[in-house]
């Protein structure tokens, strides 16, 4: 081996360690002296199902710990491994952007609708940091938890003719919370929104809802009709 090609081996390996250290990308003039602190994205295992939220990259933008903002970023959010991804373009390599320099990020779908993320301290079962979905905010919030598992299904082939028994599968959790009384899991249907709320109260949102053909069907009603019932007043019983 000459001497070139070992000064090229150094240099090669150099580079990629600085890319796992720092991924910094001067989109916007008020944060260039900030860096995004990450490392190189290495792909997950191939399974049936998938492991991400949104299936391709969509415009958004970081909030550092330190309140600072980055825009004009390409993110992608992992259910899977509960991080955020983004595309430097610069270097045309996928970060995954260190948790614990984040307060949280957002991006827009095609659709137009911007989605947004909060990292809080979850203290219930599996203790940590987590991203959670901000379905609603006010005096109580409506989070969601975007987590997706691996599950054992029937054996299958993938694109490679190797057998497998393993899929990505979605296992989102819902959360009314508050800083003063923490984390109140709910499911998405009428009667886990009613459990949610005293006697007197349950009777009085039936009626709310009845009076404005509100069915809850899915997560976007359910959504919306607590942001109702939460503009009437009434409180969640914790």
């Amino acid at each position: 081996m000459n001497i070139r090609i070992i000064l090229l081996f150094i240099l090669f390996h150099a580079a990629g360690f600085a890319i796992t250290v720092f991924a910094q990308e001067p989109l916007n003039p008020n944060w260039d002296a900030e860096k995004i602190k990450g490392t190189r994205y290495i792909p997950y295992p191939i399974y049936d199902g998938f492991p991400f939220l949104n299936d391709s990259w969509l415009p958004g933008k970081i909030e550092f710990a330190s309140g600072e903002i980055a825009d004009s970023l390409y993110l992608r959010y992992s259910s899977f491994k509960d991080e955020v991804v983004y595309y430097n373009e610069a270097i045309t390599t996928q970060i995954v952007i260190d948790k614990a320099s984040l307060n949280g990020f957002s991006f827009t779908e095609k659709d137009g609708r911007t989605r947004v993320f909060r990292k809080q301290y979850f203290d219930g079962f599996m203790k940590g940091d987590r991203y959670f979905e901000v379905l609603s905010d006010g005096e109580t919030d409506l989070l969601a938890y975007r987590k997706v598992i691996l599950i054992t299904i029937s054996p299958y082939k993938d694109q490679n003719n190797i057998l497998k028994n393993l899929a990505y599968d979605p296992n989102y959790q819902y959360y009314f919370y508050s800083p003063a009384m923490e984390y109140a899991s709910v499911r998405m249907n009428l009667g886990a929104l009613l459990s949610k709320f005293d006697k007197v109260s349950q009777k009085s949102i039936k009626k709310l809802l009845r009076k404005n053909r509100i069915k809850i069907t899915d997560e976007f009603s359910f959504v919306y009709s607590w942001k109702l019932i939460e503009k009437e007043g009434f409180k969640v019983a914790f």
